[in-house]
């Protein structure tokens, strides 16, 4: 099976987020979005994106705003620009380098136009895959899986408590690390990710006391700097350091470890007796 590509969707416009998560959630990719193009570069620090959907005009930072920061740090991500107004911004499109077939015009009511782009942009064929389908709809139907996510960076947060929730997982966030422990240790959960670089608890001391507690639960500590350091501390621990995932990570992967982890716990498809 061709591995899913990860799209991005910056657009304010939340029911175009929603149009479009809805559509490319059933063919072979795992969109994700945001309504702040303020945090597109710190969204790529985070997750391995391949293609960007980028509307144009939007508060705070329009889509030229944001095609200028890419450039400023030679962020090569390829982009598809989608708008109502393609005519009015043709002629400072061109001027930005975008051809005519990297525009997507809304409203979209066909999507074989995005998708040909998106296949030509991937030079790969999206087609439909686990998630929307009968496979998808019938290991998640009954997901009992309780996940908890601590990371301060809360609008990243959001991205992938959306990602897990459109797969049923019940989903905690935490940006602080003593309220995730006592969190932990008073209510029923199966699997943790954990930010290492989390305010008022450490990553590895969370960890720690958090097996110690529930010697049980599933683990996944994230970095997204000082790789030796951070796996240094997970083995001081007595945690396995190879399991530490560095960002910008693989989406996908994530979805497909929480999936092994929820399935071992007995949470996750047919139920244990």
């Amino acid at each position: 099976m061709i591995k899913p590509s990860t799209i991005l969707i910056v657009d304010d416009d939340k029911a175009v987020i929603e149009q479009l998560l809805n559509h490319f959630r059933r063919r072979n990719t795992e969109p994700i979005a945001t309504a702040n193009p303020t945090i597109v570069e710190q969204t790529l620090d985070t997750f391995q994106v391949h293609l960007i959907l980028l509307d144009l005009r939007m508060e705070g930072l329009d889509g030229y705003g944001v095609l200028k920061k890419l450039r400023e740090k030679n962020i090569t991500t390829p982009v598809l620009i989608i708008t109502a107004y393609y005519k009015d911004e043709k002629k400072r499109l061109e001027e930005f380098g975008i051809n005519p077939e990297d525009v997507i015009e809304k409203p979209i009511r066909d999507f074989k136009k995005i998708e040909a782009a998106i296949n030509r942009k991937l030079n790969k064929v999206i087609a439909t895959d686990e998630v929307g389908s009968d496979y998808e709809n019938e290991l998640y139907y009954d997901n009992r899986t309780k996940i908890v996510l601590v990371d301060d960076e809360t609008e990243l947060d959001d991205i992938l408590k959306e990602s897990f929730e459109a797969r049923r997982y019940h989903v905690t966030v935490f940006t602080k690390g003593d309220e995730a422990l006592e969190y932990i240790k008073n209510n029923e959960c199966h699997v943790a990710i954990v930010d290492m670089k989390i305010p008022r608890l450490e990553g590895h001391k969370l960890i720690q006391q958090a097996l110690q507690a529930k010697p049980e639960l599933k683990i996944i500590p994230i970095s997204a700097a000082y790789v030796k350091e951070m796996k240094e501390l997970l083995a001081s621990v007595g945690f396995d350091p190879e399991r530490l995932v560095t960002k910008p990570f693989d989406l996908p992967t994530i979805v497909e470890q929480i999936k092994v982890l929820a399935t071992e716990a007995g949470t996750l498809g047919v139920e244990k007796s």
